[in-house]
């Protein structure tokens, strides 16, 4: 069974979802694709699989303007296709720091789905794909590539902050260094005009 879709197959599902709720999160998914391949391809990942792991890890938003909904959503759907490895984005993409009370913004299931998905959380044996992933995430606007601090900013100012949000901003930051190790260099080079031209016009 295949564990993730081609890439035209998560294309379309993401033309899917957005018919079922328009919004900005569609670019976002794209951005975090487009990341997700550069920073593979540099790190001699299988960047084929990392962009549609990109495109479709927030594919859960298309049951609407939810927030952990879509994470519940996202997996589930995803497990019902039977692409395992694109559900474990889902699951996982929110939380570099592997507990359930680290998410950020609206616990809107009832409390067996919650209690479910820290079970499943608990048990994700999290590889270089996932916490790419993560990383993406956490680089990626709508509309371009940012540095990790400023994404986490616009987040926090969403959503507010929680006595989990420092051992959550840094994994993330530990993740970047992680990967620039892994690229030779520091990653943000791989996006260097668009963050200086996000940053500085």
């Amino acid at each position: 069974m295949t564990t993730y879709p081609d890439k035209t197959t998560a294309e379309q599902t993401l033309r899917w979802a957005l018919d079922k709720n328009p919004g900005r999160w569609g670019n976002h998914c794209k951005t975090v694709a487009r990341a997700a391949r550069t920073i593979a391809k540099a790190a001699g990942m299988n960047a084929d699989k990392l962009e549609v792991l990109g495109l479709l890890h927030d594919i859960g938003r298309y049951v609407g303007f939810v927030d952990f909904r879509h994470i519940a959503a996202g997996y589930d759907l995803m497990m019902e296709k039977g692409w395992t490895d694109v559900a474990l984005a889902c699951l996982t993409h929110s939380f570099p720091y592997q507990h359930i009370e680290a998410y950020n913004g609206k616990i809107d299931v009832g409390q067996d789905e919650y209690e479910r998905f820290s079970e499943l959380l608990k048990k994700v044996k999290y590889n270089d794909e996932l916490r790419l992933i993560q990383l993406c995430d956490a680089l990626c606007l709508p509309d371009r590539v940012t540095v990790v601090e400023v994404r986490l900013m616009e987040v926090a100012l969403r959503y507010g902050v929680s006595d989990t949000s420092v051992p959550k901003w840094r994994a993330f930051l530990d993740i970047k260094k992680d990967f620039d190790r892994k690229c030779g260099q520091n990653l943000y080079q791989l996006f260097r005009e668009e963050i200086s031209d996000s940053l500085f016009i």
